[in-house]
């Protein structure tokens, strides 16, 4: 079989899984009506035993976890543990949101006024999101729960203090070493969530790894919020920045977390 015929039919192939994913959820899985055994007898299991995120072939692949009910978990919506809450697709190869096959005039479009080259669509009744560049370049697909779930949400959500557990719920992303372009990347996709959501506060906890001077792990830090700020926008006001434990290999995570909860479990020593 020729390289251009293998082409073809990868693109083929790409273009149904869009097209299905976005009317049945991501490959069928649904925000609070999937769960970790379905996704994972979809495409195995994540990178790390129990974690949340998965490195496919063409994207990569972040899915939040209900940790319970709101009886027993304090989380934002009713539903059993390890249900899908969301699902954040990063694609690996070029994807443009013409391929989607998408009525954007169902969207709500925003173009960062720091930054034009980003624009980002959203449909609350879909429970779809989609990051493009200026291009039309898809960086970032995201699905959450659609407006006809609503009746599932907790009727007192949002306490102020959550476990480490619950905490992960509210985790958008976590990387470790990478080359400041990469991490532009992965900071352009929070400050998109943070844009979304105007009540949240974003939380950076740099985990320093073996033999890691403070200094480095201070500047890192500080370059990681500098970019939030001056170059996509982001009120400083809501980008706190913590130190975290020291850990076997260095590592970032970063939280949206609404204004009003106090995140105590993650032991803040530096607020900027």
């Amino acid at each position: 079989m020729s390289n251009i015929i293998r082409t073809i039919i990868c693109i083929g192939w790409l273009l149904s899984t869009v097209v299905i994913s976005r009317a049945q959820g991501w490959r069928g899985i649904v925000p609070l009506h999937s769960t970790r055994a379905d996704v994972e007898a979809l495409i195995g299991p994540p990178i790390q035993p129990k974690g949340r995120t998965y490195d496919l072939k063409n994207e990569r692949v972040n899915v939040v976890y209900s940790d319970g009910s709101c009886d027993n978990s304090k989380i934002e919506w009713n539903v059993p543990s390890g249900t899908v809450i969301g699902i954040t697709i990063y694609p690996q190869q070029t994807l443009l949101i013409s391929d989607l096959r998408t009525d954007l005039n169902k969207f709500d479009k925003f173009i960062d006024p720091h930054n034009p080259d980003s624009v980002s669509y959203n449909n609350k009744e879909e429970g779809l999101g989609i990051g493009t560049r200026s291009n039309g370049e898809v960086v970032v697909i995201e699905y959450f729960p659609a407006a006809k779930d609503n009746q599932l949400r907790c009727p007192k959500f949002f306490p102020n203090q959550f476990s480490n557990n619950e905490m992960e719920y509210f985790k958008f992303d976590e990387y470790s070493t990478l080359s400041f372009t990469d991490e532009k990347a992965r900071l352009d996709n929070f400050a998109v969530r943070l844009r979304r959501e105007p009540k949240m506060k974003g939380y950076i906890v740099v985990h320093p790894g073996p033999g890691m001077l403070s200094a480095e792990t201070q500047a890192r830090t500080k370059r990681a919020k500098d970019y939030l700020v001056r170059a996509r926008g982001v009120d400083a006001v809501r980008v706190v920045t913590i130190d975290g434990a020291r850990r076997e290999k260095f590592e970032v995570e970063l939280y949206a977390l609404p204004s009003s909860i106090s995140p105590s479990t993650l032991n803040p020593s530096r607020n900027e």
